[in-house]
């Protein structure tokens, strides 16, 4: 099935040697270093790639330490030092951060050893979660960016080819740039956007000429509209181009969605894990046995879940390794895998997971027809209310929308206020909106966090749709 080509082309090597070095002059470390660096530990054994993650994770300890006063001040309250943590067990000890704790030391958390407004803002990620805000230094976003390109590498993906952004995080994106950043986006990143905030037969259709237009090796998107798209492209009776691969990420990919991707699009689909907190955690190789953890980026710990419906289920804790302006140590990222049974077939020293089991959403199916890709509303909704910890959306019927929030520490009721109308102008038809304050939205028994849930089915959707057409 994969056709990826495992080696970069000439316009991939002046893309790495030449061009990406004109474009971050100043950023150190070349990211062609970097790349080999990350190769190499590639071939190292899991056991050396975890020998220098402690080291790293130790020097991260002590650099918390002497430069934050949030964790200088947890170390003194369990009587501990940094060097007191010589192993796993040992860290066992040390408290999970929480986005309460980010949320309420946000002034202790940022490291001394920068000046402030040298760190550059950023926020978590999630679903239902609230975003929080944090500080990153500089010298760490090159280093996650290589990251990041690592793992697409896997995917055949490198610097220069083109990729096909089916995307709908608005923040990654103008919706309407000016033209020297089209031109920029087409020939010099070599990328075009497609954006997944709803989809018709009529934005379906621009999308396919879009990606016969502009022949891209690579489809990058989130799996849900991806899954719609080659829905589209295999009833729609047209011709379409065929990418090398498909990198999946921002939401769990399905094996159904998987299925549906591969046999359509002719290629092999490559699940990523990232996080707005993080950047690229995990990816899946060439074998497609698991998700591979970065040890260069990530310590990710798995702890045991209690009660877990069908497999053994583990929390996941993540500490950044490379971001030393705001430090993330032992962070509940509130995200879930399943242990690798054996290790992959592709040889690489990485840690591997089965799966990642994440937040799940569902598609709204609208009485015109018109589908609403719950995971575009991740970015674009959830963000406007800084007032509300926690949310969840219920489709009942094809008009009838619930909305279930918990209370944030600043909360009022403009917080509801924003989010109504947010709401009303997300969605193009007019539609009945409750809401009810809860204490938890409450993860279940399978791990997951629904945050987009549609009682309606597709032949429900399906019939009124066509009953619209009819009266039209």
């Amino acid at each position: 099935m994969s056709r990826h080509a495992a080696n970069p082309g000439w316009l991939n090597r002046a893309y790495v040697n030449v061009f990406d070095r004109f474009l971050n002059r100043g950023s150190g470390q070349s990211l062609r270093t970097r790349l080999s660096d990350f190769c190499r530990l590639e071939r190292l054994p899991l056991e050396e790639n975890e020998r220098l993650q402690w080291i790293a994770l130790s020097r991260l300890l002590h650099h918390a330490y002497e430069t934050t006063p949030f964790y200088r001040h947890r170390f003194d309250k369990l009587g501990a030092h940094p060097s007191d943590i010589r192993n796993e067990n040992d860290l066992l000890n040390f408290p999970p951060l929480t986005r309460e704790d980010i949320r309420n030391n946000i002034e202790d958390l940022w490291s001394r050893n920068y000046q402030k407004d040298s760190l550059l803002p950023a926020a978590t990620g999630g679903t239902t979660d609230t975003p929080v805000p944090l500080l990153r230094s500089s010298d760490c976003l090159e280093e996650k960016r290589a990251v990041q390109l690592h793992f697409d590498t896997w995917a055949g993906m490198w610097p220069g080819d083109k990729v096909f952004m089916l995307w709908g995080a608005a923040q990654d994106y103008n919706p309407n740039p000016r033209l020297r950043w089209k031109l920029y986006d087409r020939y010099v990143a070599r990328r075009v956007w497609a954006p997944t905030s709803r989809f018709n037969a009529e934005i379906l259709e621009s999308h396919r000429r879009l990606m016969n237009d502009f022949r891209p090796k690579i489809v990058y998107a989130y799996p849900t509209p991806l899954t719609l798209f080659c829905e589209y492209l295999a009833s729609c009776g047209k011709p379409f181009h065929k990418p090398v691969a498909a990198i999946c990420t921002a939401e769990p990919l399905l094996e159904p969605q998987r299925k549906i991707i591969e046999s359509v699009l002719g290629c092999a689909a490559f699940e990523h894990y990232g996080t707005r907190d993080f950047g690229m955690v995990g990816a899946e190789c060439e074998a497609h046995q698991g998700m591979h953890f970065h040890p260069a980026a990530v310590k990710v710990e798995l702890l045991p879940v209690k009660g877990a419906e069908d497999e053994p289920l583990y929390e996941m804790l993540v500490t950044d390794l490379l971001n030393y302006g705001m430090p993330l140590i032992r962070y509940r990222i509130n995200d879930c895998a399943v242990p690798a049974p054996r290790p992959c077939d592709c040889g690489r020293g990485f840690p591997l997971v089965r799966k990642i089991v994440g937040r799940t959403v569902d598609n709204f199916r609208l009485a015109d027809g018109t589908v609403v890709p719950g995971v575009s509303l991740t970015n674009r909704v959830i963000q406007v209310c800084p007032g509300l910890s926690k949310l969840q959306i219920i489709q009942r019927s094809l008009d009838d929308f619930h909305v279930r929030y918990v209370r944030g520490p600043g909360f009022s009721q403009d917080d509801l206020g924003q989010l109504s109308q947010k709401l009303y102008k997300f969605f193009p038809l007019p539609l009945k909106w409750t809401f009810e304050e809860v204490t938890e939205i409450a993860r279940e028994k399978s791990g997951k966090t629904r945050f987009c849930i549609s009682y309606v089915s597709d032949a429900a959707a399906a019939s009124s749709a066509a009953a619209s057409k009819v009266s039209t």
